[in-house]
């Protein structure tokens, strides 16, 4: 088994990039607050899909030419059913901010303001990736803020449910590594089918997106050819 899967402990969707955590930002009903920084963010190991929660959006456009507010629509309803949380990525501007100095109130006005950090954003929507992010924003999806420049040394395609790479782990062994988890992109591929009364949905779906994901990890450099993605079964 590839070394550091682990149990998940977060139901919100992570990017597959292998960078540090530093915070975690979420809407409480009537505000944004800071609910992870620091070590609790680096800990914390939910499943890995390209963009986090964006992975499905995209599908849904890609794959069942659904237009964006319904596919946002869609994602939200079908991540209410798994039990799952909503979430997207950004980054430091490879180190430009340092969140570890900023209070709370910084943390949020900066979070605010700052649309990108995410490959795969930027890779499946171009110059409107940073409309997305906002949109998710507007939407009020959980944000996680990554830190400095990608170092990824490897990729992974991981086919045990509910495990995870735990991301902290790979950089203190100095072997940072992009993963997915691909059954369970394939549990809620399989609740957009239902939900699109599509019984093929799945299937074209995870093709997709092995494919997608090969295409962007060898973008990032993670691997110099998509037939060195590992996998871990």
């Amino acid at each position: 088994m590839t070394k550091n899967i682990v149990p998940q402990n977060s139901t919100y969707p992570r990017c597959v990039d292998g960078r540090k955590a530093v915070a975690f930002v979420e809407w409480d009903g009537s505000s944004w607050i800071v609910s992870k920084k620091e070590e609790a963010a680096s800990q914390e190991c939910g499943p890995q899909f390209l963009g986090g929660s964006l992975l499905f959006v995209k599908a849904l456009e890609e794959v069942a030419s659904k237009d964006r507010s319904d596919a946002f629509r869609m994602v939200e309803q079908a991540s209410e059913k798994l039990g799952w949380g909503l979430q997207i990525h950004i980054d430091d501007h490879h180190g430009d901010h340092d969140y570890s100095t900023m209070s709370d109130e910084d943390i949020i006005s900066q979070v605010s303001n700052h649309h990108t950090g995410c490959g795969f954003a930027a890779y499946a929507w171009g110059e409107d990736g940073t409309t997305v992010i906002g949109m998710a924003k507007d939407r009020h999806w959980r944000i996680q803020v990554l830190e400095g420049e990608h170092s990824e040394s490897g990729a992974i395609i991981n086919n045990r449910s509910g495990h995870t790479f735990m991301t902290a782990d790979g950089l203190k062994d100095g072997q940072p590594r992009f993963n997915t988890d691909m059954a369970d992109a394939d549990k809620m591929f399989g609740v957009l089918g239902e939900m699109l009364k599509d019984e093929s949905f799945a299937v074209r779906a995870m093709d997709w997106t092995s494919k997608t994901y090969k295409d962007v990890v060898v973008a990032l450099k993670g691997v110099e050819s998509a037939d060195q993605v590992e996998i871990s079964d």
